[in-house]
């Protein structure tokens, strides 16, 4: 997504939205690499999203500021 698309959707029209990761995303704990599915909570400053829970062990993880060039809505249609 660019930032003009970003600019002019509403955060309504995003919560809820399942995307992949285009980069290795890192939060304060860790780093989660491309391909992870997430959901978008927010659209603050970036996006604000959450991970499918990890197959292996079962933990989500959250991160913040992650920008919109950095996913990618159309591989999970």
């Amino acid at each position: 997504m660019d930032r003009k698309i970003y600019e002019k959707t509403t955060e309504k029209e995003l919560i809820g939205r399942k995307v992949v990761s285009l980069i290795p995303l890192r939060n304060g704990m860790m780093i989660l690499p491309a391909g992870t599915i997430w959901t978008i909570h927010r659209k603050q400053a970036g996006f604000r999203l959450l991970s499918n829970p990890c197959p292996h062990c079962g933990i989500k993880a959250w991160i913040t500021k992650v920008q919109p060039r950095d996913v990618d809505f159309t591989a999970l249609q």
